[in-house]
């Protein structure tokens, strides 16, 4: 018999006990649990990157100052995971490099990686916003919130984009104060400055 939790919220959500096993899961088990996670970092002009997939694709990129730095957060995001490293990703790093550059784009001729994206409902509705969001261009987080049809989930959109795992994929160094202001960046202001002189060269 399939469990369903009721909508109640923003952050809230189905969940489906019976669901069929190829059905995408929902959310990560907390700590990644259960999740084999391959991974590559490799240096960029913003930094150390790293990249970590599972086998639905790619579920975390960070940006870091060292190389341990970046392999320290993919372990404290997902410690509970079987981590293993994978040289062939760095092709990946590559890729997303090139679109920061502008080299190609989400619907250009190269393929991007595939992306395995898990939240809230509403998590996944903010993050499929900012994946449409052109490359040069900026959006405050409260006309985001009015594109999403929640023009007073100013919050709850900043919450999702703080909660992003995949930077530059799920481009939230594009959102900015209503005063366009660099506001509060999981990676570092400074490293979201760099992200969007990058894109306007």
């Amino acid at each position: 018999m399939s469990k369903v939790i009721r909508k109640t919220g923003l952050g809230a959500t189905r969940v489906h006990a019976g669901a069929p096993a190829d059905q995408p899961p929902v959310r990560f088990a907390a700590g990644g649990r259960g999740e084999q996670i391959r991974y590559a970092a490799a240096r960029s002009r913003f930094g150390w990157m790293i990249v970590g997939a599972t086998a639905r694709g790619l579920c975390w990129l960070s940006l870091a100052g060292t190389k341990a730095e970046a392999e320290d957060s993919l372990r404290a995001e997902f410690p509970l995971a079987t981590l293993k490293r994978d040289a062939s990703l760095a092709s990946w790093v590559a890729s997303v490099l090139a679109m920061i550059a502008g080299q190609m784009n989400l619907t250009g001729k190269a393929v991007e990686p595939q992306v395995d994206l898990r939240g809230t409902a509403f998590q996944l509705r903010v993050w499929r916003a900012l994946r449409k969001i052109p490359r040069g261009q900026r959006r405050s987080y409260s006309q985001l919130a009015r594109e999403l049809g929640a023009p007073t989930a100013t919050r709850a959109v900043a919450r999702a984009c703080a909660m992003n795992r995949v930077a530059l994929l799920v481009p939230c160094h594009r959102v900015v104060g209503a005063n366009g202001a660099l506001t509060g960046y999981r990676w570092g202001v400074e490293r979201k400055r760099m992200l969007l002189e990058a894109e306007s060269e």
